[in-house]
């Protein structure tokens, strides 16, 4: 008997109802239920592995959940910090949630990634879109570099930096083979701009050749990459300017120095936009370490060159290129009463995040609200106690913001260290009385940590 066969004899009728009943019932959950699943040749997914690390409490779980829906980059960096540190893994039930998290936020991988544990490394291989946090990008072999060209723009860029990342050997040597062959501008300036993923020696000479272009999109791209290579000829003949250029005593210019001069060949080479007068000096500061200025002129190079006529031409290109220096903290007093307080930031914004917190410490007393906010939002947190200090002295005595009139700073009570939030709250609860919002979140961080070593000590 078949479905069609019975369902005839429901509709016409049939001597023994009960068993055609039956029957139907049988048959049409075989047809619309239960079915015999296919044959398949894909082999079984391997079961996790064990964690040599012990899973966070459930508690820590929800708080981790919490925490992802505010969406707050550096809370999300913190916790798994915090995990990490502890020798505990996220919880396996969040696993799925901040592997979503991380993807959306590249931001936070480098924090995110050791406390996935192996069996969030075993789940991140399960979907293509984790693959970062597998350790498999590039599980399809060598990436094509002509179809990479062949993309969207924002594909396009994307691609080739994976490729890059991939085997920068292979794509240096790509480049210089097809250089000549390459006839789209943008195609040449996303090439150039790919190499700073892992920038090193070996690719001074493309970046060299890349002066070379006929483009100045190009040759600016080239010009900004081997400014960040230590010892480069570029920033040689940079220097070389500068003591031909610049009088030793009185850091003015040589009136038989090259600046007194039309650029030549090689300058216009190291600076792809025309320059005239101080935007020449300020070109030839910018491609130096701001070390060579306190090697040649002595320890009071900063002030000395912001009491040279061309002082403010010349810190504003120490300023561009501040982060090569060794120790950039002796120059920020007189490069914040020099250069604009938004050129500063920006340079500001281009530190490790070591230095920037002796960054804050030095230079917090002069900014107002809206700077030290926005440099509040460059530290990673959480803050270093005398840090919180600092920002919590500063904030205190500045008037609030329009917006945020008796609300504490977000900032503070989001990354300062807690033990310093906790012994001034008396004092911030008075500074600030409404405060509801911010208490949440302090407490929130508070019950992290506690939960953390509940479950590291049980």
């Amino acid at each position: 008997m078949s479905w069609p066969e019975i369902t005839q004899k429901v509709v016409i009728g049939s001597a023994e109802p009960e068993r055609t009943l039956a029957d139907c019932a049988a048959y049409g959950l075989a047809r619309r239920g239960s079915r015999i699943a296919p044959e398949a040749n894909a082999e079984p997914i391997p079961p996790a592995p064990e964690d040599n690390r012990a899973e966070a409490s459930a508690r820590v779980g929800a708080i981790f959940s919490q925490v992802m829906a505010t969406e707050d980059n550096e809370m999300l960096r913190e916790c798994c910090l915090a995990l990490d540190r502890a020798n505990l893994v996220v919880p396996y039930r969040q696993l799925p949630d901040i592997l979503a998290a991380a993807t959306a936020r590249s931001v936070v991988r480098d924090a995110v990634l050791p406390a996935l544990g192996s069996r969030g490394r075993w789940l991140a291989q399960r979907r293509a879109g984790w693959a970062w946090a597998a350790g498999q990008e590039d599980l399809d072999g060598p990436i094509d570099i002509e179809d990479a060209l062949d993309l969207s723009p924002v594909q396009r860029k994307a691609r080739l930096v994976a490729a890059r990342r991939q085997d920068p050997a292979r794509f240096r040597a790509y480049i210089a083979e097809h250089w000549p062959e390459l006839r789209r501008v943008e195609d040449r300036k996303l090439l150039i701009a790919a190499l700073a993923e892992g920038l090193s020696a070996d690719d001074e000479p493309i970046l060299e050749q890349a002066l070379d272009d006929r483009s100045t999109n190009v040759r600016e791209e080239a010009v900004a990459l081997l400014r960040r290579l230590p010892g480069s000829a570029l920033s040689k003949r940079a220097e070389q300017r500068l003591r031909d250029g610049l009088l030793e005593d009185t850091v003015d210019l040589h009136p038989d120095g090259p600046y007194e001069q039309e650029p030549d060949r090689d300058e216009l080479r190291d600076s792809p936009v025309r320059r005239t007068g101080s935007a020449r000096l300020k070109a030839d500061s910018a491609s130096v370490s701001p070390d060579f200025w306190l090697d040649w002129l002595g320890p009071k190079a900063p002030r000395r060159l912001r009491l040279s006529t061309w002082g403010t031409a010349l810190l504003q290109g120490v300023a561009e290129n501040l982060g090569a220096a060794n120790d950039p903290v002796p120059w920020l007093t007189d490069l914040a009463s020099t250069i604009s307080s938004t050129a500063l930031l920006d340079a500001l914004d281009k530190l490790p995040s070591p230095t920037l917190a002796r960054v804050l410490i030095k230079l917090a007393g002069s900014w107002d609200a809206n700077e030290l906010d926005y440099f509040c939002g460059l530290l990673p947190s959480p803050w270093h106690p005398d840090v919180t200090r600092v920002v919590l002295e500063r904030f205190a005595e500045l008037a609030d913001r329009g917006w945020r009139v008796g609300r504490p700073p977000e900032a503070l009570l989001r990354r300062g260290d807690l033990r310093v939030l906790h012994d001034h709250w008396p004092r911030i609860a008075a500074r600030w009385p409404v405060h509801g919002a911010e208490e949440l979140v302090l407490r929130l961080r508070t019950e992290l940590h506690e939960e953390i070593e509940r479950s590291g000590n049980p």
